[in-house]
């Protein structure tokens, strides 16, 4: 009988020993692509830490930097409370197989990344590195002629973005209407090369209280194709809440140089004003194929604008900005327009946009000025949307006085 109470607390001993190292080996998380438990490395990193540690929670490192480098595919990094300062620069990629490499902070804890002041500052630069998740992160306190908070230039690819906070993002030289200088970007994708930027996901943001100067706060530019914009929240800035941007001869290859394949979902934009320009809370300009929809838009100047501020000797049917769907948003308190379609001028110095879908949109609470204004633009439809006081949506569409309208073509209303 004593042998049997031994071999049962020693199989007790044993087992709680197990217990302990599963709980504090720090080496299981959730991969959420595959939906199920796979080893993974996790780095803890905090302002107490020291470089030569291991990194688990008990030993972090001191360097987000650090911890980035030495990080592989389906790493967790994860940052203790605190301010890190940057720039941080990612060398290294996830891949499809092994995972992402993830930047969160721990739990619910306050974390803030930033760059001290200089000409440039960038606090995460993506480097041409994919397969990396961003999360619950407040970026921003960043002052500088150039300043970003996440930076993608190099063909970069499925990175997502999500539960961060964007905030005092300040571009110290902002120019006027007369004189661009300089620009701050909360997020910023800028496709230059032949190899497009792409499935990049930017998710839940709040994005805020930043001094754009002649920049905007998420900025999908270039050689961009399914990038998707979804519930973010961007208010109190002083440029375009979310901007689609091409045909403005960023990419190398012309006939590539503009998004295309993206949506922007269930997104609210207001208060986004620029001191000297006429700006809209969503652009898409020098796009094609993009969805947006679901959008909760006011008190801008424009509430959503499709332009076409570039015309192109090379355009065709093809890559002129065309297809874009505006569906299902919500308009209203936008003080110059609610929503406003095609390029501005007469001549060549701007192009038309074309094919566009306006569908079940409600402007029922009102726009100051205008709901809708038309310029150069070839084949809109109008189907299904709301006006204040149920107004015909006929009447509710003003024609822009600087466009002949022999530009203004083929718009239908059902």
């Amino acid at each position: 009988m004593r042998q049997f109470f031994k071999i049962r607390k020693m199989i007790k001993i044993v087992s709680a020993l197990c217990f302990l190292l599963l709980v504090y080996a720090d080496i299981s998380v959730m991969d959420a692509n595959a939906g199920q438990k796979t080893a993974r490395q996790i780095i803890y990193v905090s302002e107490k830490g020291n470089d030569r540690a291991s990194g688990n929670r008990k030993h972090p490192l001191k360097s987000l930097q650090k911890a980035m480098d030495r990080a592989s595919a389906g790493t967790v990094i994860y940052l203790r409370e605190g301010t890190y300062k940057g720039p941080f620069v990612f060398h290294k990629s996830g891949n499809k197989k092994g995972g992402h490499i993830t930047v969160s902070a721990y739990k619910n804890e306050r974390v803030m990344i930033t760059e001290p002041k200089k000409t440039t500052a960038v606090a995460f630069q993506m480097n041409g590195c994919s397969y990396i998740r961003i999360e619950k992160l407040q970026i921003g306190n960043i002052d500088a002629e150039d300043a970003c908070g996440i930076r993608m230039q190099q063909s970069e690819h499925h990175i997502t973005i999500r539960n961060c906070e964007f905030k005092n993002i300040n571009t110290t030289q902002p120019g006027n209407a007369l004189t661009p200088k300089g620009g701050a970007n909360a997020v910023l994708l800028l496709g230059k090369q032949k190899k497009s930027i792409h499935h990049i996901y930017i998710l839940n943001n709040k994005v805020h209280d930043n001094v754009n100067g002649w920049s905007e706060n998420i900025s999908v530019a270039g050689n961009c194709e399914y990038i998707y914009v979804k519930k973010n929240k961007v208010y109190n800035n002083t440029n375009i809440g979310i901007d689609f941007y091409g045909n403005a001869e960023y990419c190398r290859e012309p006939l590539l140089d503009q998004p295309r394949n993206c949506e922007c979902t269930q997104n609210t934009v207001y208060n986004c004003k620029s001191p000297f320009s006429e700006n809209a809370g969503i652009y898409i300009d020098g796009g094609r194929d993009i969805l947006v929809k679901g959008n909760k838009v006011y008190k801008n100047p424009y509430g959503i604008e499709v332009g076409s501020e570039e015309w192109r000797s090379y355009y065709t049917d093809s890559n002129c900005v065309r297809n874009i769907k505006i569906k299902k948003n919500i308009i209203y308190d936008n003080q110059l327009c609610g929503l406003r379609i095609g390029g501005w001028t007469n001549d060549e110095k701007t192009g038309v946009v074309c094919q566009c879908e306006v569908i079940k949109n409600n402007f029922s609470r009102g726009n100051p000025e205008n709901d809708i204004i038309l310029s150069k633009c070839d084949g809109i439809l109008f189907q299904g949307n709301l006006f204040k006081n149920k107004k015909n949506c006929r009447k509710a569409v003003t024609y822009d006085d600087a466009v002949s309208r022999s530009k203004i073509r083929n718009i239908l209303f059902k």
